[in-house]
């Protein structure tokens, strides 16, 4: 059987603009009509973890893609967050602490640079390169544990808290689970060896956990009282996850050039955002 063609990675950065944009523009709409503004923050914020993921695990997506998609889809879920946390009256110590995981997280971003940040050396762009500047110096996955602590910070809000626990307790957790997929997870040079539907298994693991998330949320927080709104809002997320799930899992023409001349071998292991 012949083997197909790797598609364009710029038909892929545009299907995946245009579905997120409709995407955003249709939740807020349904929201908005349903007098539910709660359903829009769950809806739109928690879909940078999705593209994480893909992006990680299927290692198909163009860098540019990728990063435009990740830098959207996160800005959208902080707008929400900032939206819903200084909705309500502020506490010096959340904020204290809430700042804090923040700036550990930028300043890991620097430290590591655009490139490798967003993936750069699983998608095949850099070489593996140990990171030694602060906070690299200090700990592993610095990013990570400074969303922890920022989400966590948060909760030291009890108006907050009391509020908005839910929508906390699932960016907790997908951020636990980023930590867990890179750091137990195959290096690069060990997971491009293997098959395509291998890889099938943590993402459907990874899809499945947020699922759960998700629900458990909405029974904590009555978020998915059966409504039109929910439903709409769910078929528009359907066909949103099937758009990152096709461009994401699908080898690009780029990657596909990358694969036959990146092949360079380094023994130092990327330090983990």
């Amino acid at each position: 059987m012949r083997r197909s063609r790797p598609h364009s990675g710029v038909a892929t950065g545009k299907w995946t603009l245009v579905a997120g944009l409709f995407f955003f523009a249709a939740t807020g709409c349904i929201a908005l009509h349903a007098h539910r503004p709660a359903l829009a923050v769950y809806a739109l914020s928690f879909w940078h973890y999705l593209v994480y993921g893909l992006a990680y695990f299927f290692r198909a997506v163009p860098l540019a893609v990728f990063r435009r998609d990740a830098v959207i889809l996160k800005t959208v879920a902080l707008l929400a967050l900032g939206i819903t946390y200084f909705s309500v009256p502020i506490t010096l110590t959340s904020l204290a602490v809430t700042a804090s995981g923040f700036l550990l997280n930028c300043t890991a971003a620097y430290a590591l640079g655009s490139t490798r940040t967003y993936y750069g050396v699983e998608l095949g762009c850099v070489l593996p390169r140990r990171v030694t500047d602060f906070p690299y110096n200090s700990m592993s996955h610095p990013m990570l544990i400074g969303n922890l602590i920022a989400f966590g910070g948060t909760l030291l809000n009890p108006a907050f808290r009391a509020a908005w626990a839910p929508l906390v307790m699932v960016h907790l957790g997908m951020n636990a689970g980023l930590l867990i997929m890179e750091t137990l997870t195959p290096t690069p040079r060990h997971v491009v060896q293997q098959s395509w539907l291998s890889r099938q298994k943590y993402a459907a693991a990874g899809i499945l956990g947020t699922v759960g998330l998700l629900v458990a949320a909405g029974e904590w927080s009555d978020l998915w009282a059966p409504s039109g709104a929910v439903f709409a809002i769910g078929a528009c997320s359907t066909g949103y996850a099937a758009v990152l799930l096709i461009a994401y899992a699908t080898p690009t023409a780029a990657k596909h050039a990358r694969s036959q001349g990146f092949h360079a071998a380094s023994t130092s292991q990327v330090n983990p955002s």
